[in-house]
């Protein structure tokens, strides 16, 4: 009998402590919600822990119970941002695969289709993800004071699993000779943060539309790099004209729900 009574309060214990962390991570995810209504709105300088108190209608204090600090806030939202793109990528991936096999593209082309490809996503992400993506472009860009290093740490852990899929594709193409890339991370990186920056020219748009086209610079920056690795010029070509075939097929990053 005390054996059955006490599995039963452990059972007992433990559904209580579930229903807690899934309240206050319940919690936790309408104060960044808030956040990012306030960005929509207002823009990053208009987050502030007071900000979100206002419009949460609640205590200040409230809100440092769940983040220690408004950079830390920031962080997370940063995280949440690229955990999305990621998602979204990973979708589209799996979308190409089918298409190239289905279509018996040579092996080594299929590499430079997806590298292309990658940046065809990112290009896709500014427009149908803004907010997460000029939540990863902050992450990349912005200033780091000593005190936001441990949140942005935090925030980089989650931008280095985006990485991650780019890196292995630079991997897999030097490995086959296609591309002569000696450090892969670091070229992503390079890869990554010119193409955010080529994407700004956009907001110039309205003064020249000719000259200031972000996606088709992004796509131009892309086949340069490939071909400043190594790659052939006709070949990046013709894998730019698979990845157009991709993108008349289904989304280049689709929504991952």
């Amino acid at each position: 009998m005390n054996v059955v009574h006490n599995l039963n309060m452990v059972q007992l214990r433990v559904v209580a402590d579930d229903r807690i962390a899934r309240a206050h991570e319940a919690k936790r995810q309408r104060f960044i919600d808030a956040a990012g209504r306030i960005i929509d709105r207002e823009g990053l300088r208009g987050v502030t822990m007071v900000a979100v108190a206002e419009e949460l209608d609640c205590a200040v204090g409230t809100i440092y119970g769940y983040f220690r600090s408004k950079s830390a806030l920031l962080a997370a939202l940063q995280e949440q941002a690229v955990d999305t793109l990621r998602a979204s990528y990973l979708m589209a991936r799996a979308g190409w695969d089918e298409f190239l096999q289905a279509e018996a593209v040579d092996e080594d082309l299929v590499m430079l289709v997806q590298l292309e490809a990658f940046g065809g996503f990112l290009t896709a992400a500014s427009v149908v993800f803004a907010d997460e993506f000029h939540l990863q472009r902050l992450l990349l860009s912005e200033p780091v004071t000593f005190t936001e290093t441990d949140e942005t740490k935090e925030a980089l852990s989650v931008l280095e699993r985006l990485f991650a899929e780019p890196i292995e594709l630079l991997t897999v193409a030097t490995g086959a000779g296609i591309l002569e890339v000696d450090n892969q991370h670091e070229r992503v990186v390079r890869w990554i943060t010119a193409l955010n920056g080529v994407l700004l020219v956009d907001n110039l748009g309205p003064l020249n539309r000719h000259l200031f086209r972000a996606q088709h610079l992004a796509r131009a920056l892309t086949a340069d790099l490939l071909v400043g690795w190594g790659a052939s010029r006709p070949d990046v070509e013709v894998a730019a004209s698979h990845v157009e075939r991709l993108s008349a097929i289904g989304p280049l990053a689709p929504s991952p729900h």
